[in-house]
């Protein structure tokens, strides 16, 4: 066996298992993507990567999970910097109106995210759609 044909039959094989790491590796997150579209109301939680950023002089007031019949979500109460308001704290943060964040890779359903000014706090819930 010549040294050409060696190198063809490596190349190949690598080029074989590439392949399928890549094929399953789709499968899976089609997978995950049904399984999300099917059992989001089962308590399913978008990850922590897709609650939107605190800005500097806000603080996380309280971190909770609820619960109801549409499904689960986080719920986040910020409180503003000193002399900011909620309102202002949600127009910083881009959640002055409902947002809704497409997929991504490692999270294949779409996330809502909504934010309400409460008693001098900012009440943000992140969950699946």
């Amino acid at each position: 066996m010549t040294s050409r044909t060696a190198l063809r039959r490596r190349t190949k094989r690598t080029l074989v298992a590439v392949s399928v790491t890549l094929g399953l590796l789709s499968c899976l997150w089609v997978l995950s993507f049904l399984w999300l579209q099917v059992f989001k109301t089962e308590g399913s939680l978008p990850s922590k990567s897709r609650m939107p950023e605190v800005p500097s002089g806000a603080t996380v007031a309280d971190e909770s999970m609820e619960c109801a019949s549409g499904g689960c979500w986080r719920t986040i109460t910020l409180v503003p910097a000193s002399g900011q308001s909620p309102e202002d704290l949600a127009r910083e943060m881009g959640l002055s109106e409902d947002l809704t964040l497409p997929p991504t890779v490692f999270d294949p359903a779409t996330v809502y995210v909504g934010a309400n000014p409460r008693e001098g706090k900012l009440i943000v819930h992140v969950g699946y759609q």
